[in-house]
């Protein structure tokens, strides 16, 4: 895990902005300085989180999950997982590297390699991997060409590839599918500081009001909660992704008063923005809102 740090850190360097914040390509790093418990965190599209230093705890249904440092963890979408991020006890800190993906990645993946679809009898959730010598030269390997993105594009399938291989289970993330509520966050994604109207919506994706409520109904969510939880994910992932304030990331998801904006996100993550935003010390890429995806 070391080897992967070092090999972040040099490209890290390399940015123009000192503090680390800025793109380092299609992966963020997430640091923390004191332990962090994030409730409910969503995830848009699928990403592989890397545990490089301290422990991560993921609660899902099934009980906890304990990531030590050199796990990997395959996270599906869309989702929601509680998680707890904690230091190091020796190096005071925590580090993770996260790589989203997409789900047709592994559609590529399994036509290239003629692998053959299998039926899950129940839906997938995270998958755990524990560390592995070939899946952590692969990950190096993704990462010294993160400057071509066709090569990092064809290496990022090799990681797929070595995780599928220990576990085929993986491939059903492919199976999510096109949905109502991925195209209307899709949407919304270009400008949440817009006042956006379901009527707006409606008009851009060229169906009815009442067709796109049943829609999004059948999928258990509704416009306003698509639109708050969007905003809400958007705003964690600046704070911990970005140098930015509070005050502009508020206005940035749409806004307009920071009193109001830290009282939600508090009711949706279990804590502050400021809080959040003491616990950490430097952060990768800020990637994309709509699902590429969510805070490690």
């Amino acid at each position: 895990m070391d080897e992967i740090l070092a090999l972040v850190e040099s490209l890290k360097t390399g940015s123009s902005n000192p503090d680390g914040r800025t793109p380092l390509g299609s992966f963020g790093l997430i640091s923390c300085d004191n332990t962090v418990h994030i409730r409910q965190i969503p995830f848009y599209e699928p990403c592989i989180i890397i545990v490089l230093s301290g422990r991560k705890l993921i609660f899902d249904a099934p009980g906890t999950m304990t990531c030590e440092a050199g796990t990997t963890v395959a996270v599906p979408a869309p989702s929601h997982f509680s998680m707890r991020n904690e230091v190091d006890p020796h190096g005071h800190h925590y580090k993770a590297l996260l790589i989203p993906f997409r789900d047709d990645d592994l559609e590529r993946l399994r036509l290239a390699h003629k692998i053959e679809p299998i039926a899950m009898q129940k839906e997938v959730g995270i998958l755990k991997f524990e560390r592995d010598a070939t899946l952590v030269e692969a990950i190096k390997h993704y990462l010294g060409g993160n400057g071509d993105p066709h090569l990092r594009d064809h290496r990022l399938l090799e990681i797929l590839l070595i995780l599928a291989k220990k576990n085929m289970r993986l491939l059903a993330y492919a199976f999510s599918g096109e949905n109502w509520g991925r195209r209307v966050r899709t949407l919304l994604s270009t400008d949440l500081a817009r006042a956006w109207e379901i009527g707006e919506v409606c008009q851009r994706l060229a169906t009815s009001e009442s067709a796109l409520r049943r829609h999004l109904k059948a999928e258990n969510t509704g416009f306003r909660e698509l639109l708050h939880e969007l905003r809400m994910g958007t705003a964690l992932t600046l704070l911990l992704q970005t140098s930015h304030p509070v005050y502009r990331i508020a206005c940035d998801c749409g806004y307009q008063s920071v009193p109001r904006f830290t009282t939600n996100f508090h009711q949706r993550f279990g804590l502050p923005p400021k809080a959040l935003r003491t616990t950490v010390t430097e952060t990768g890429k800020k990637l994309d809102v709509h699902g590429h995806p969510t805070a490690a």
